[in-house]
């Protein structure tokens, strides 16, 4: 299998703290990002801790959703090499996800329609599917990064 780890290049970013991504976010998930170029997609493999449950060690529902939308948009970010905004998921939660245990996330970009990108992606727990997501992105122009970060336009990845 055809795969290679992502660069985050968002950790050049001063005060960059992703809760899905960054490895500085004391209580994030702290998600790395390989992508598998025969599927077309990107995954990552993560351990949720305790303190992402809902009920005793079933992790929150809220907290899959976040994984899913976080592993879409790493989707965008390699097919398309711009930076995004999510305008809307649509999840379904088929199984509750019990942890401890290594999740596997992937999605894959769908369909290109201007500034919206859509995305599927997918939470497995030891190759059974228990969540799936479509989610549709915006693709941000240097106006857009800087009127929802705050950020200059040289910060656009």
């Amino acid at each position: 299998m055809a795969s290679r780890p992502m660069e985050n290049p968002y950790l050049r970013i001063e005060g960059y703290n992703c809760f899905g991504c960054s490895p500085r976010n004391p209580y994030g998930l702290h998600m790395q990002f390989v992508h598998d170029e025969e599927a077309s997609e990107v995954y990552a493999l993560v351990s949720p801790a305790p303190e992402h449950c809902g009920y005793p060690g079933v992790l929150h529902g809220g907290i899959q959703a976040t994984l899913l939308d976080e592993v879409g948009y790493w989707a965008v970010h390699q097919k398309l090499e711009a930076p995004a905004f999510t305008t809307r998921l649509d999840i379904e939660l088929l199984k509750a996800v019990r942890i401890p245990a290594t999740l596997e996330l992937r999605a894959r970009v769908i369909e290109t329609r201007r500034k919206l990108v859509t995305v599927e992606a997918r939470l497995l727990v030891y190759t059974v599917e228990h969540a799936r997501a479509r989610i549709t992105y915006y693709l941000a122009d240097s106006r857009v990064w800087e009127k929802v970060t705050g950020l200059p336009a040289a910060e656009l990845c």
